[in-house]
């Protein structure tokens, strides 16, 4: 995935990373949140209600699902421009859902930098510890239901932050 180029099955290396559960769950939740901010229509957030529920169990689905609207909502406070998302089921992932995926990451990893620069990028410096902290309650549930993901390291943030030009020391994972 480091540096998205189609695989030899003519498939994007993100439709690989998104076929794991807690990747999916992430950005799965996060185009619904901002579909539902554009359309305000509550039947955008069905589709990932039912996957948490059925991924997380019932009452960690809900404190997920509110988790993932704060850490939203206080980047919809934050954020520079708009914040950007590929439509649901889309197997690509646009800079800011790699954005989304290295916060999360860092905060359920421990990679601390990972998160902040991450944070930092989706809205700015200054704002970054509001948009972690906002985003603690989403990782936290989803880790303590076994929906970890993959670590992605400070190298591979700074090269999603740079418009994928210059290669990572390492990869997505």
């Amino acid at each position: 995935m480091n540096q998205m180029r189609p695989q030899s099955d003519g498939q994007c290396p993100a439709s690989r990373y998104l076929a794991r559960t807690p990747e999916s769950l992430v950005v799965g939740g996060y185009r619904a949140w901002l579909h539902f901010a554009i359309e305000r229509n509550a039947s955008c957030l069905d589709g990932i209600r039912g996957r948490f529920d059925c991924h997380l169990g019932k009452p960690t689905a809900l404190v997920a699902m509110a988790g993932l609207e704060s850490m939203i909502r206080q980047l919809g406070t934050c954020a520079g421009c708009p914040l950007r998302c590929f439509c649901q089921g889309s197997q690509h992932l646009c800079r800011d859902e790699c954005l989304i995926l290295g916060l999360i990451s860092g905060l359920q990893n421990g990679e601390d930098e990972s998160a902040y620069l991450s944070a930092g990028n989706l809205s700015s410096e200054a704002r970054a510890p509001e948009v972690v902290a906002s985003a603690g309650e989403f990782a936290m549930a989803l880790k303590f239901a076994g929906q970890q993901l993959l670590p992605i390291p400070v190298d591979t943030v700074h090269w999603i932050i740079k418009g994928g030009k210059a290669a990572p020391n390492s990869t997505l994972h």
